[in-house]
């Protein structure tokens, strides 16, 4: 008997401990589930992270989703790791565990991507984001509201972005406003384009843009934007009138491009767009052009050329005299020209 209450005595002693231990192992084993065992998803798993998204609201987002099972261990990771997930758009499929979530977060997802095509003008860029979510009135914005000093050093602030919207693929995310996309886009010219432009010594920067921007509408080719780059070049330096179509087509079109075939009657019409009765450039650029409408600006291929013209196809006809030119016309252009 006395037996027994030694044993029993021990017991006693013994069990708070063996409470704890069980405790301890149970949060451990818990801990080990929840961090290391993985969550399969049989169906790829979409999901979007807003800018700015606290971690623990992630943390219950993605629980909630099924992608991780605990939001609280999913927290003191990231506090312990120094993790922080970035905004985007996320794909889950198959095993993943939290820290494998942790990993891919901090990595980052991806944005909406857009890409503005060489020549495009701004309201064809307004429609083209519009196609993407982001509805943005464009046309009427001002060059000094979005750019950057060192933009605004070079070019008139009072312009319109036609010309400024660089050619290029861009990711931005739902959630961004007017400003950060512009921002980003005209980030992107400073960075790309300005520095080709400010070699060219022929002409002054804002009219550099505007030869680039009928250059880029003007070829197909490549090869032949650095001849009609010489063409134009040398036409400007003599005085001559450039009798581009694109500037014409751009304000018949309603500042965009269409299937516009210009007439006699188009060509003698009253307009800062008509290049064949007016001398030198367009009072603005026409499209936005990409750094090849720059380079072949600032390395023209000299020739004998003086005039050219683009058929359907994309096909350049180059001549050396006016009666060629008309020559080429009749050839390769419908009647009505």
């Amino acid at each position: 008997m006395v037996e027994q209450e030694v044993v029993y005595k021990k017991l006693i002693k013994i069990y708070p401990f063996a409470i704890l231990i069980f405790v301890f192992l149970l949060i451990f084993s818990l801990t080990l589930y929840n961090i290391f065992y993985p969550v399969f998803i049989g169906t790829p798993k979409k999901i979007y992270i807003s800018p700015g998204m606290k971690g623990s609201d992630i943390g219950w987002f993605l629980e909630r989703e099924g992608i991780i099972r605990s939001s609280f261990y999913f927290r003191i990771l990231m506090v312990l790791k120094k993790i922080k997930p970035k905004a985007g758009y996320y794909e889950f499929y198959g095993f993943n565990n939290i820290l494998d979530v942790l990993t891919i977060l901090e990595k980052g997802g991806k944005g909406i991507k857009i890409t503005i095509p060489e020549g495009k003008t701004v309201k064809e860029i307004e429609e083209i984001l519009k196609t993407k979510g982001f509805n943005l009135e464009l046309s009427s914005k001002k060059l000094k509201d979005y750019a950057s000093p060192i933009i605004l050093k070079y070019f008139p602030p009072t312009v319109n972005l036609e010309g400024f919207l660089m050619p290029d693929t861009y990711e931005f995310y739902k959630e961004d406003n007017e400003k950060q996309i512009l921002n980003k886009i005209l980030a992107n010219f400073e960075k790309k384009l300005l520095p080709e432009i400010l070699k060219v010594d022929s002409l002054p920067p804002y009219e550099t843009l505007i030869l680039a921007s009928i250059i880029e509408k003007e070829a197909k080719k490549e090869n032949d934007f650095f001849v009609i780059s010489g063409i134009l070049l040398k036409r400007l330096a003599n005085k001559m009138k450039l009798e581009a179509d694109a500037p014409l087509v751009y304000e018949k079109c309603g500042f965009r491009f269409c299937d516009y075939e210009l007439t006699k009657k188009d060509l003698n019409t009253t307009s800062p767009f008509n290049t064949y009765k007016n001398f030198g450039l367009p009072p603005q650029p026409i499209s936005n052009p990409g750094i090849l409408a720059i380079k072949a600006i600032l390395n023209p291929l000299p020739t004998d050329y003086w005039f050219y013209l683009t058929d359907k196809e994309g096909n350049a006809y180059y001549a050396k005299t006016y009666k060629e030119h008309l020559e080429n016309i009749k050839k390769y252009l419908k009647p009505q020209r």
